[in-house]
C-alpha cells in the first residue's frame, strides 16, 4: 500500500512553488516598470495604488489557480482530469522555470538600467524632469516701479515677493524662486530665454505705479514658449488694500493654469501672507543690503554689512513680529561674527545668544515645517547643546520641499550626509536654478563626501547657469586633487586672481598636493595681502593650512583656541569640511567639540577625500 504524499511534496509536485515565484517575479517586475513609465506620461497616483492592490489581492488566487491547473503541452487542464504522469510535472516545471528566467533577467535589466542610466547624475535628471513639467510653472519677475522715486522699487519688489510666497502655498504649482526670478530685475532678456533660464513655462510680470497712499497695479500672465498673453488686470488700490491684491492675482493665476485650489488653501493664503506693506518694504531694504555685504566689489567687511541689514531686517520685525524670513535672514549677521578673527570674545558671545534668539523665532513663525526643521537645525549647530543632532540633521534634509538651507550644507557632507545634501540640493536646483548659494553648498558638500566629479559637473552647470563663463575657483582645484589631476590643480590656482577671498587656500593645496614643502609654500605665500577679505576668517584658512602641512601640533593649537569660543564646535565642524583630511586635529584638544559630538551621534573620524604626499611634521 502506497503511503500518501505529504501536502508539501503535493503542493511541490503541482509546481505550486514555481508558480508563486514566477507570479510574485511577475508582479514585482509590473510594478517597477509602472513606477518608472507612469511619471512620463503623468498617469494618477492613484492608478499605481491600485496596481499593487491588485497584484497583492492577487496572490492568493494564483496560488489556487497553481494548485487546481496544470500547464500541460495541450494547454491549461484541471489537475484532476490528468492522469499521474512524472513527464507532464517535469514539463510544467520546466516552462514555468523558463518564465522565471526571463523575468528575472528582465528585472536585473531593469536594475542595471535604473542603476546606471536613469539615476546616473539623479540630481540633473530631477532637475530636467520637474523644469520640463506642465504648465503650472509660474516665474515671478520683479514688477516694474513706474515712478521716477527709487524708494518705490522696495515696494514693487515685496509685493512680487509676496505674490511669489501666495502662489508658493498653492499645492500642484511649482514657483520659481526668488533668488533666481529676481537676478532679471532691470534686464530687457527675451521671454522665452527667461523661461529657459528659469525652467519655467509661464511668466508673470507688472508693473507698479505708487502715489502717496494710492497704487496702480498692473499683472500679466505670460506663456514663455511663444509669447502669448493668458491673463492680464489692474488694479486701482490703497497701499492698506495690496494683500488683497497679491492673493487675488495668485488665484486668478492658479485658475488660468487650471490648478484648483480648496477652500484651505484659499484660508492659508489670506492669513500667512505680510500684512504690513512697510514691513516688507523694509525686509526688501535689508535684502539688498544683505546682498551688497556679501559682495566683494561693494562690501569691506561682511559684518559691517550685515549689522546695517539687519537694521531694516528688525524694523520689519518690530512692524510684523511674526515675519519668519525677516528673523532667518537677521541670523547671518550672528554666524558671520562666530566665524569671524577680528571679533572679540564678548562680541561672540552676544553673537551666540542673539543667533539662537532669532532663529528660534524664525522657526516658531515658519510657516513652511522643512524649514521650520533646516533653521533648527541651523540653530542647534550654534547652541551649547548638540544631543539628538545625527537624527535632526537627518529628518531637515530628507523633508520633502525645495527651501534651501543655510550653514548646514557646509560641513554635513564631510560627517557622512553627502547624499541627502546632494537630493535637497538638485530639488532646490528646480525651484530656485540660479540660486548660487545652493551651487557652492552642493559642491562643498561633494568635496568633503569624496565626490570630486560631481562637484565638478556642478561647477559646470552652475557655470552655465551663469552664462557659461568659467571661473578659477579654490572648489575646482580641490576637486582636481582628489583626481590625481595635479597639474591642472597648479593651473587653477595660478589662474585665481590674487584679491580673491580663496586665493590663499587654493595655494595651499595645490602646493601640498604637489609635493612642495610646508615650509616653501608658506614663504611663498607670505606676501599674498589678506587684508581685503570681507569675512575675516583667515584663522580657518591658518588652520587648514597647519593640517596640510602635516603640523599635527599648530593645528591642535588653533584648534582648541577656536574650541574655547563661543559656539567653537560650529566653527570646528567648519573647519573639518574646510580640510578635507579626515580629523583635522586631535579631539583631547578640544574638549567642548568632543563634548558636542558625544551628544550629537555624528560619525567620528570623517572620511578623508584628499590623499597628500607624506609630511615631515613642522611646527610653525
Amino acid at each position: 500500500m502506497s503511503q500518501k504524499p505529504s501536502f508539501f511534496a503535493e503542493l511541490k509536485r503541482r509546481n505550486v512553488f514555481r508558480a508563486v515565484a514566477l507570479y510574485a517575479a511577475g508582479a514585482w517586475l509590473l510594478v517597477q516598470v509602472a513606477t518608472q513609465v507612469f511619471p512620463l506620461f503623468h498617469v494618477a497616483e492613484w492608478v499605481m495604488r491600485w496596481i499593487v492592490v491588485a497584484a497583492s489581492v492577487g496572490f492568493p488566487f494564483a496560488m489556487l489557480f497553481s494548485w487546481f491547473y496544470e500547464w500541460t503541452p495541450q494547454g491549461l487542464q484541471l489537475e484532476s482530469e490528468i492522469p499521474p504522469n512524472e513527464s507532464i510535472t517535469r514539463h510544467t516545471g520546466r516552462k514555468l522555470d523558463r518564465w522565471i528566467i526571463a523575468i528575472l533577467a528582465l528585472a536585473v535589466v531593469l536594475l542595471l538600467t535604473d542603476r546606471f542610466v536613469l539615476r546616473k547624475d539623479a540630481g540633473a535628471s530631477a532637475e530636467k524632469t520637474a523644469a520640463a513639467d506642465g504648465e503650472e510653472s509660474v516665474a515671478v519677475l520683479p514688477f516694474v516701479n513706474m515712478t521716477a522715486d527709487k524708494q518705490n522699487e522696495f515696494f514693487a519688489d515685496g509685493l512680487s515677493e509676496e505674490i511669489l510666497n501666495s502662489l508658493a502655498r498653492i499645492d500642484g504649482m511649482r514657483v520659481i524662486g526668488r533668488t533666481s526670478s529676481f537676478q532679471f530685475k532691470g534686464k530687457t532678456e527675451d521671454l522665452r530665454t527667461i523661461g529657459e533660464k528659469l525652467g519655467a513655462a509661464n511668466i508673470l510680470e507688472g508693473s507698479v505705479r505708487r502715489e502717496g497712499d494710492k497704487a496702480r497695479i498692473t499683472a500679466q500672465l505670460i506663456r514663455a514658449s511663444d509669447g502669448i498673453h493668458l491673463w492680464s488686470e489692474t488694479y486701482d488700490r490703497t497701499l492698506t488694500d495690496t494683500l488683497a491684491v497679491q492673493v487675488d492675482i495668485a488665484e486668478k493665476v492658479a485658475d488660468v493654469l487650471n490648478v484648483v485650489l480648496d477652500d484651505q488653501e484659499h484660508a492659508r493664503m489670506r492669513s500667512e501672507g505680510i500684512k504690513n506693506v512697510d514691513a516688507f518694504i523694509a525686509y526688501q531694504k535689508g535684502l539688498q543690503i544683505y546682498a551688497d555685504a556679501h559682495n566683494p566689489a561693494k562690501s569691506q567687511s561682511v559684518v559691517v554689512g550685515l549689522r546695517l541689514a539687519n537694521k531694516e531686517f528688525d524694523r520689519a520685525i518690530a512692524l510684523e513680529p511674526g515675519f519668519s524670513q525677516a528673523y532667518f535672514a537677521a541670523a547671518d549677521l550672528y554666524d558671520h561674527i562666530l566665524l569671524a578673527d577680528d571679533q572679540s570674545q564678548p562680541e561672540k558671545l552676544k553673537a551666540q545668544q542673539a543667533g539662537l534668539h532669532y532663529l528660534e523665532l524664525a522657526a516658531a513663525n515658519s510657516h513652511d515645517e522643512q524649514q521650520r526643521l533646516l533653521t533648527l537645525a541651523d540653530r542647534q549647530l550654534i547652541s551649547d547643546d548638540w544631543h539628538g543632532l545625527a537624527a535632526n540633521i537627518k529628518a531637515a534634509l530628507s523633508h520633502p520641499g525645495c527651501s534651501a538651507p543655510d550653514w548646514l550644507p557646509v560641513f554635513a557632507g564631510a560627517f557622512g550626509y553627502g547624499e541627502l545634501v546632494e537630493d535637497l540640493g538638485a530639488r532646490v536646483n528646480v525651484c530656485d536654478p540660479l540660486n548660487s548659494i545652493n551651487f557652492n553648498s552642493r559642491v562643498r558638500s561633494a568635496l568633503s563626501s569624496g565626490q570630486p566629479q560631481r562637484a565638478l559637473d556642478i561647477l559646470t552647470a552652475s557655470e552655465r547657469a551663469r552664462g557659461g563663463v568659467a571661473i578659477a575657483s579654490v572648489f575646482r582645484v580641490q576637486a582636481l586633487i582628489m583626481l590625481g589631476r595635479v597639474k591642472e590643480a597648479e593651473a587653477q590656482a595660478a589662474a585665481i586672481d590674487p584679491t580673491n577671498e580663496n586665493y590663499y587656500k587654493a595655494q595651499v593645496f595645490a602646493g601640498a598636493a604637489a609635493g612642495e614643502s610646508p615650509a616653501s609654500i608658506h614663504a611663498r605665500l607670505a606676501s599674498v595681502d589678506r587684508s581685503h577679505s570681507i569675512y575675516k576668517m583667515q584663522g580657518l584658512t591658518d588652520a587648514v593650512e597647519a593640517v596640510l602641512s602635516g603640523d599635527r601640533a599648530g593645528a591642535d593649537r588653533r584648534a582648541a583656541a577656536i574650541d574655547a569660543q563661543p559656539a567653537g564646535p560650529f566653527v570646528l565642524a567648519v573647519l573639518t569640511a574646510d580640510s578635507l583630511h579626515g580629523a583635522p586635529f586631535d579631539l583631547e584638544a578640544t574638549p567642548n567639540f568632543k563634548a558636542r559630538l558625544a551628544e550629537s551621534g555624528l560619525p567620528w573620524p570623517p572620511m578623508s577625500p584628499i590623499k597628500l604626499p607624506n609630511r615631515t611634521a613642522t611646527n610653525k
